[in-house]
Formats: structure tokens, sequence, C-alpha cells
């Protein structure tokens, strides 16, 4: 990984501390942040060329589907995007979506699944658990399918992991997760040695959104907190953080708790990068790096003999 952070990656952490954490995160309205990401999807919309999207519905859940431009494919990953349950949405995500169907050579499907506090766990697992299925019915090959997503949708990915062990169903080729939530109970020793240099979360967020999304719920459930669940027979995994993330330690002890349990598991350690860089590719180098790294993985274990693509 980078030594050090770039010019423009160091500009995105200035930005984010004295714009977001300090005035967003520190107290947070659920409401207004929620508000707040669907404002910048929508005025500075990222829409990565040679993608075409549209729109659908799987198993009742709203979806949009980004697929390289030109030609088809029958890799499929199912997208679970981040915002801390509350917050997020396809919108949102379509920039990072694109760039992994374009350099995956994948569909890629983004679930809008419902949000807390109007619908707290498991309404996203249960959502994330249908559109699965969906995919399965829809005659995905499990070779070809996997599973990716991002903070709090890094969580659903390695909680509907554990979900779909628990019924038997087929298990993706693959699962990557950028900037993993898998500890809600706040085990992580980055909580607190991070805090003054996480650049966008802040601490004492966190219990507003736990209050929303889990409330007077028993914290080390594994379909909460993945970190606790019995982690045999999970597919391969890639996960990515950055070093001053409070969340750092929560992908650091998921990816050795996935080898103690004999699972394949990848961590790569971003110096300097703020939660979930890899969305700001348009902007940063790291970010594009970061998701050429994850689409080359996705490539790998989707079976062999597809073309190259890439993430910039």
């Amino acid at each position: 990984m980078p030594a050090a952070a770039s010019a423009r990656a160091r500009l995105l952490r200035f930005f984010m501390r004295h714009a977001i954490k300090t005035r967003m995160h520190a107290k947070p309205d659920l409401g207004r942040i929620r508000r707040s990401m669907e404002l910048v999807a929508r005025y500075a919309p990222d829409r990565p060329r040679g993608v075409a999207m549209r729109k659908g519905v799987l198993a009742g859940v709203p979806v949009e589907c980004s697929a390289p431009s030109g030609h088809v494919t029958d890799r499929r990953i199912l997208y679970l995007h981040g915002g801390g349950f509350v917050s997020g949405s396809p919108r949102t995500h379509r920039g990072i979506a694109g760039r992994i169907a374009r350099g995956a050579d994948a569909r890629v499907a983004v679930i809008d699944y419902r949000l807390a506090p109007e619908h707290p766990f498991p309404a996203a697992l249960e959502d994330a658990a249908a559109a699965y299925r969906a995919l399965l019915e829809q005659g995905a090959p499990p070779s070809r399918l996997a599973l990716v997503g991002d903070s709090a949708g890094g969580n659903l990915v390695f909680a509907l992991l554990l979900k779909l062990k628990e019924e038997g169903a087929p298990m993706p080729a693959a699962a990557v997760a950028m900037s993993p939530f898998v500890d809600l109970t706040g085990g992580g020793e980055s909580l607190r040695t991070n805090a003054a240099l996480d650049p966008l979360l802040h601490v004492a967020g966190l219990p507003a959104v736990l209050d929303a999304y889990a409330p007077k719920r028993d914290l080390k459930n594994p379909l909460l907190s993945p970190l606790f669940g019995d982690l045999k027979g999970l597919p391969p995994c890639l996960i990515q953080c950055g070093s001053d993330e409070i969340l750092c330690d929560d992908a650091v002890r998921m990816q050795r708790a996935l080898q103690r349990a004999g699972v394949d598991a990848e961590l790569e350690v971003w110096s300097e990068m703020p939660h979930v860089w890899q969305a700001f590719a348009r902007l940063i180098p790291e970010g594009r790096t970061a998701l050429e790294r994850i689409c080359r993985f996705l490539r790998e274990r989707m079976d062999d003999g597809v073309r190259a693509g890439h993430a910039a």
C-alpha cells in the first residue's frame, strides 16, 4: 500500500474533518445525514464512462444494476451500500458500483434495502437475503456470484454469509468488504486510539446509529456483529480499511478471525486513507488503485478466462 497519502487525499481528509466530522458526525441528525448524502449524489453525480445503468426489482426490493456497456457478462455482484444502516442508496453508490462493474466485468446490483430507524434490524439483512436468493433463482451460478459492501454494507456482507450458511444456501465465489463495521459492541481498540486521527467518523456519533438499527438488541448476535460468528466455510474474502479509521481494528480482527476459521482472507490496511475512500475514485488516485485491486480479486475468483477490466 502507498506509504503516504497523495496531495489530493490530504485535501479530501481536510474537507471531511472540517465539513463533515465536526459538523455532522459528532452529534448526528440521522435525517440530515440521509438528506445530505442524497443531495450530493443528485447534484454532483458520479457516473463512470462505459457503464450502463438500469433500475429494477429483486424479490420486491428496489435495485439499480450497473453493467459494462457493449457486451453481456454473466458475472453477478450483489452490492450492499454503506451509510450507517440509516442512510445511503443506489443513487449514492452509483460511482463505486459502476467502476466495479466495469473493472470486474460484472453486472452489479445495488439494492435499496430498508433503512433504520423506520426499519430496524433485521430488515436490511432480510432484504439482502431475498435479493441474493432472487439472483440464484434467476440462474446466476454461485461460481459467478460475489458479495461486495462498504461500512455498514460490509457488516451486511458478513451477516448475509452467516445467514446463508445457517440456511444451507449456496455460497458466493467471493466477498469484499471496505471499512466494515463488524463489531457493534465497540470492542475495537482503534475506536479509542484513532478517535482523533479519523478524518470522517466521530466516536460520539455511533450510539445514535446503534440505537436506530438495533434498539434493545444483543449486539453480540453474530447477525449484528459478524466478528462473533462461526466463520468456517465462508468464501474467499478481501477486506480493505484505512490505517486512521476508528473501524480499523474491526477489519484487522475480522481478517484474523476468518483465517483462524480456515477462510482464505486478505487484508489491506491503507496508510492515512479515510473511511471508504474507494468511493472517491473520481477524486483521488488511492481510490482508483484500491478499486483496481478489488476488481482483480473478484475477476480471479469468479471463474477464469474473462477479459481484464479497469477501475479508473
